[in-house]
């Protein structure tokens, strides 16, 4: 299997979709809450769709995905793991920042994630990674920054529904930033920061979904960069849609303790 090809083909069905639904006029559409609890909009359907089609046509999975929950074949040895539309918000708004990712595990955990793919909805760029083989954009070896220090570095900080105890713990690493960048699609942040545009992507809400964060990760650690839980331990997660969590991701294991400490900085 060309897995490669197969996300390449599957995420570019996933954009015309989007472009498709833009042109229809229909990009706030709201079609109820999907199996996230989150509203589903058009947009968000037809991605969906577009991914289980494509991926389906491939091989038999387990899919496990935002809006339909978890479908497929069990026991097939193979699970897809699909945010069709990270970004929604922004992509109902017009914001020009979200994306469809898609990864493919081999067992039941983050770790047996084999390949994935992130494709920025708005640019066509499109991030690929296979486990031990690296990652790219648009066919090119990414890797991130040498950026070491905190006050040097240009970081993302999910603050969406924090409440006043989780800003507080989160003022001596904002307040030390060279430049917090939170643009509204995990994914694809996580993507910046695998490539080197950003330093540090720090999100301590624990509300993380595995749907939002498996094609990624391994992008991001098939870059180079290091991703761990705001204590500095290796992720190890079942691939669940009903886990929720925290982590820190950045560009160096210098930069990543230097995060780490400002988080328990009191």
């Amino acid at each position: 299997m060309d897995w490669e090809r197969t996300l390449q083909t599957a995420t570019g069905r996933v954009q015309k979709a989007v472009e498709k639904v833009v042109s229809s006029g229909e990009r706030s559409t709201e079609l109820g809450k999907g199996a996230s609890g989150d509203i589903t909009l058009v947009a968000d359907r037809d991605a969906e769709n577009e991914l289980i089609a494509t991926i389906s046509e491939a091989a038999s999975v387990r899919v496990l995905t935002e809006e339909a929950g978890e479908t497929g074949t069990r026991g097939s040895g193979l699970t897809a793991i699909f945010d069709p539309l990270d970004g929604s918000s922004n992509f109902s708004r017009g914001v020009p920042f979200y994306c469809t990712s898609a990864a493919i595990a081999d067992g039941d955990g983050l770790d047996s994630i084999r390949w994935a793919a992130v494709r920025n909805l708005v640019t066509g760029d499109f991030y690929y990674a296979e486990k031990g083989r690296g990652a790219t954009k648009n066919g090119r070896r990414i890797g991130p920054s040498t950026v070491r220090e905190v006050r040097k570095a240009i970081a993302a900080v999910d603050v969406s529904r924090a409440g006043v105890p989780l800003i507080g713990r989160l003022g001596p690493l904002i307040s030390d930033l060279k430049r917090e960048v939170h643009m509204g699609a995990n994914a694809l942040e996580l993507c910046l920061v695998a490539e080197g545009a950003t330093d540090a992507f720090v999100d301590i809400r624990g509300t993380m979904r595995i749907v939002d964060f498996a094609a990624a990760y391994l992008i991001a650690g098939e870059a180079g960069a290091v991703v761990t839980s705001p204590e500095g331990v290796k992720l190890e997660l079942p691939l669940d849609l009903n886990v929720r969590f925290s982590y820190v991701a950045s560009a160096n294991r210098d930069l990543h303790v230097a995060i780490l400490a400002k988080l328990t900085q009191k």
